[in-house]
């Protein structure tokens, strides 16, 4: 299976997908696909479950390198797959939300080396996870605030009724 864009060579995800089963990470370029050092400090930087494709030489947009993310991804079994192109970064997860995915993506510049990339991807992650945990116990604490007040209301006219009647 390959993927074609007008502009870029055909993608041969077959052999992208057999790169990320062995250690997570693959490339396009077959001198960085070969370079352990390179290798080992993306596997150190990965988590579990994770994968990063770097595609050179790829002008694609956004959906199409999502929709490769998505090959790779179901080739793979992994949970989450990285698609780096020139231009920009595409992911794909089943255990984060498109709109977290989204959100990192926008965040990281172009051009970064791997494990730049992965420390901005997972630091764009934590911080939306940080700022969901803050805005629920927000929510939670304004719930039970309205809850209170209304029993504390509810409680007085119980007492007014009481002592009319």
């Amino acid at each position: 299976m390959s993927v074609e864009s007008t502009e870029s060579p055909v993608i041969d995800i077959a052999d992208l997908a057999a790169q990320l089963r062995a250690d997570g990470s693959a490339f396009t370029n077959t001198d960085l696909a070969h370079d352990q050092s390179v290798q080992d400090s993306i596997s150190a930087a990965l988590h579990a479950g994770h994968g990063v494709a770097v595609v050179d030489d790829y002008t694609a947009t956004a959906a199409e390198s999502r929709n490769l993310a998505v090959d790779l991804q179901n080739a793979t079994g992994l949970d989450t797959v990285i698609v780096q192109v020139p231009s920009h970064v595409s992911a794909v997860s089943g255990s984060l939300t498109r709109a977290e995915l989204e959100a990192v993506q926008r965040q990281i510049p172009r051009g970064i080396d791997q494990v730049e990339l992965l420390e901005r991807f997972y630091d764009g992650i934590d911080r939306f996870d940080v700022h969901s945990v803050i805005l629920t116990a927000l929510m939670m604490v304004l719930a039970l605030a309205v809850a209170w007040i209304a029993f504390r209301s509810a409680s007085k006219r119980e007492t007014r009724s009481g002592k009319m009647g």
